[in-house]
């Protein structure tokens, strides 16, 4: 009579590995880079953006009755100064010009710019320097205004009185930012200050240069709340 040998049965258990190992988290996976976890990939999970609403790249989800994220963007913060993002229709400001000095007491437009109408916009980069001798730098001798309208811009009045060189037009320097309205003339101009600690710097030839870098956007998209 033939006999059937039976062996003990083991309950399955999940934590239990196929080499008969106590599953533990913290070692790390064979085919991953080392030192990566179980642990590590669940906290990586967890700590990943939920988008409700919208993806990051923009696109709809949802039902297609949804309206379009991009349609429905506002300018309503600070988030938009270095790069128009998400906006459409937006156009390009770069505008830099050179002069010549003017006489000492006289004021020289460098730099003039329109918005056009129906148009917001947004200035990030500025510049404004001096080529040719007589001047040193930071003593008010010549003096640089940032003009919107012939006054200092809104939260920008400290461009009201520059004394020394933001960077040449090829470099210009990054700014705050500052907000231009459809129909303003926005100016760049130099003052020869005849009040200066040599009084002011006599007209040889030399230029002054300046720019202007921004962009603009339809106005049908401002938020009532806009910043200034």
């Amino acid at each position: 009579m033939s006999s059937i040998l039976r062996l003990p049965q083991r309950r399955f258990n999940p934590r239990m590995s196929l080499s008969g190992r106590r599953f533990d988290p913290r070692v790390s996976l064979q085919g991953l880079a080392d030192g990566v976890t179980c642990e590590d990939l669940l906290e990586r999970k967890a700590q990943q953006p939920v988008y409700e609403d919208t993806p990051p790249d923009g696109s709809a989800t949802g039902d297609s009755d949804q309206p379009d994220p991009v349609q429905t963007m506002k300018i309503d913060g600070i988030n938009y100064v270095t790069f128009p993002r998400g906006i459409q229709n937006w156009e390009n400001i770069d505008q830099d010009n050179y002069v010549l000095l003017p006489a000492i007491g006289a004021t020289a437009v460098i730099v003039s710019y329109v918005v056009p109408p129906g148009r917001n916009g947004v200035i990030y980069k500025v510049a404004n320097n001096f080529v040719g001798g007589g001047w040193v730098e930071g003593t008010g001798d010549i003096i640089w205004r940032i003009l919107v309208d012939g006054t200092p811009p809104p939260g920008a009045t400290s461009y009201n009185s520059i004394p020394a060189s933001l960077g040449n037009p090829a470099s210009p320097t990054e700014i705050p930012g500052f907000r231009i309205f459809e129909n303003q003339v926005l100016q760049l101009v130099a003052f020869n200050n005849p009040a200066g600690p040599d009084g002011g710097v006599i007209v040889a030839g030399q230029r002054v240069g300046g720019r202007f870098v921004g962009w603009n956007y339809p106005t049908d998209i401002e938020a009532e709340d806009v910043w200034i």
